[in-house]
């Protein structure tokens, strides 16, 4: 039986920057066989390739005209990867182990540990990554996000093995759209959104998100099933209509056109100060 396991693992920070680092741990191969490993990257503006160490002696840059990276180890072992500062996105696509005539995938086990400073773009990175075997898939804790990720759009979605708390965003992340969605082993109080969030769609879809939910920043405009079925949420900052469901997260003319679904299938306590166009169970006054 092949047991590929991999740990995502970055490197202490330096003086002047981080670089995001990657650990494939306790990779077994069969003797004549490979195991190739797949990756989707993009390159930051102003540069034609990411620098890789692929931890076997193999380092080399790969041009931004080939969207999929992939590599092959030919030997069991632990193998560190590491992507250089020129490396925007990231994002886990497969992982197949070839031998004795026979190709098969499967989704090893993730441990993330830290994000690089300069990845701008988080999305989608370990989406679905869920193992279709006892052990695999991504598992632990949500690590702190990098400095200068913009999007963390759907970057965990999917992920039920994740344990523990919701680490406070980056300073520069806009989209938090799906970032946790159906991350039932994630739970905790929410922390406060990023001062410049403009949407949250799906973001805590789900999850055991606990305690009261943070004020929606002035540049929030969208967050349709934010918090649908968090159902150990107990209130908000406010009880003011006006703060929870402000005109700018409304549809045309003030009337709610694609917010009926907030806060649905929350707790009763948060439904309670919502209005019933907002999933919540407050009856809007006539105006």
């Amino acid at each position: 039986m092949i047991a590929a396991m991999m740990q995502v693992f970055a490197c202490e920070p330096l003086k002047e920057e981080t670089i995001f680092d990657i650990e494939f741990d306790e990779i077994e191969i069969p003797e004549g066989g490979q195991c190739q490993v797949q990756f989707y990257i993009t390159p930051r503006a102003g540069f034609d390739a990411v620098g890789v160490d692929w931890g076997d002696g193999t380092k080399q840059d790969w041009p931004k005209s080939q969207y999929t990276m992939w590599h092959n180890w030919t030997a069991t072992g632990k193998y560190r990867v590491k992507f250089d500062k020129r490396l925007k996105w990231f994002r886990f696509t497969e992982c197949w182990t070839s031998a004795n005539g026979r190709t098969y995938g499967s989704r090893p086990l993730l441990r993330p540990i830290q994000w690089g400073d300069f990845v701008e773009s988080a999305q989608g990175t370990y989406c679905g990554w869920t193992g279709t075997r006892e052990g695999r898939g991504i598992r632990g804790g949500i690590i702190p996000w990098g400095k200068s990720i913009t999007t963390t759009f759907c970057c965990y979605e999917r992920n039920p093995n994740l344990t523990g708390p919701f680490p406070k965003w980056g300073p520069s992340v806009k989209v938090c759209d799906g970032t946790y969605q159906y991350c039932s082993g994630l739970g905790g109080r929410i922390p406060p959104w990023p001062k410049d969030a403009e949407s949250c769609d799906q973001c805590y879809m789900n999850t055991g998100a606990a305690g009261e939910i943070p004020a929606w920043p002035e540049t929030m405009t969208s967050a349709r099933m934010c918090y649908q079925d968090c159902k150990s949420l107990t209130g908000a900052w406010t009880d003011d209509p006006e703060l929870l469901m402000p005109d700018r997260m409304n549809g045309q003319e003030g009337m709610v056109t694609n917010h009926d679904d907030v806060v649905k299938d929350a707790s009763d306590e948060l439904r309670a100060l919502f209005y019933e166009d907002w999933g919540g169970t407050r009856v809007r006054p006539e105006q």
